[in-house]
C-alpha cells in the first residue's frame, strides 16, 4: 500500500465539479485500463487496509474493534466542516497519524 501525503492547503481546491482530485482512487474500469474514481466503494478497502495495520502494530489479541475505529476517526483529517459531517463524515484518513 503506497500512502500518499496530502498536502492540507490542497484539501480546499475545488474542480469545479465540487470535488478535489486528491480524494480520487485509482481503478480498474470496464473494458480495461484505469480510471480515478471516488465514493464508499474507493473509501472501504483504503480504511480496511488502515485498520488492519492498526491491528498487526497492537496485537490482534491487544485492541478491540472500537478501539480500532476510534484510532481511525480521531487521526482523520477534516475536510469540511470540523467533526463529523454528512459530506465526508469524519474527514480523510490518515494513516501517518494513525500510527504514532
Amino acid at each position: 500500500m503506497r500512502i500518499k501525503q496530502i498536502d492540507p492547503d490542497k484539501l480546499k481546491t475545488n474542480t469545479g465539479a465540487g470535488r478535489d482530485n486528491s480524494y480520487l482512487a485509482l481503478a480498474t474500469i470496464p473494458g480495461g485500463g484505469y480510471g480515478y474514481k471516488g465514493g464508499t466503494s474507493m473509501a472501504a478497502p483504503k480504511v480496511a487496509a488502515l485498520a488492519g495495520v492498526i491491528i498487526a502494530k497492537h496485537g490482534k489479541d491487544q485492541i478491540s474493534p472500537a478501539q480500532v475505529k476510534q484510532i481511525i476517526q480521531s487521526s482523520s483529517d477534516d475536510i469540511f466542516k470540523p467533526g463529523y459531517d454528512g459530506q465526508s463524515g469524519h474527514g480523510l484518513i490518515n494513516a501517518v497519524n494513525a500510527l504514532k
